[in-house]
């Protein structure tokens, strides 16, 4: 069986695109899901630096030597520290995976899944 080569401007003749030097607009449901998905992206990207600056800012500092070499119980005070850096870090997963992944991925899923899953009807 030989196998039959298809030009490019044969595919987007057959879609119904002019290939005479016009670029491709895309229809208003497209730019519209496009500029939502724009926008929920960066809602995304806020959220991650908000929620960075979060941590950053309860982070625990670590205790100073002189504050180690003071105290006799050593390891109980690089536990506390331990502790209290896992409930920093912890908080700001928690708080990300509520709004990012069980509020905005699905919504950015959803848009992207309706933008390029449609699929236009010849009619």
């Amino acid at each position: 069986m030989a196998k039959q080569q298809i030009s490019p401007e044969t595919v987007l003749a057959e879609g119904g695109a002019s290939v005479a030097g016009i670029t491709l607009k895309p229809t208003f449901v497209q730019r519209a899901g496009l500029w939502l998905a724009a926008g929920v992206g960066a809602i995304i990207a806020v959220v991650t630096v908000f929620v960075l600056v979060f941590v950053y800012c309860h982070y625990p500092s670590m205790p100073s030597s002189q504050t180690l070499s003071a105290s006799a119980p050593d390891a109980k005070t690089i536990e506390q520290y331990k502790e209290l850096t896992q409930v920093a870090i912890k908080s700001g997963q928690d708080l990300f995976q509520t709004i990012v992944t069980q509020a905005l991925l699905p919504v950015l899923t959803a848009i992207l899944g309706y933008i390029f899953g449609k699929g236009e009807r010849a009619g």
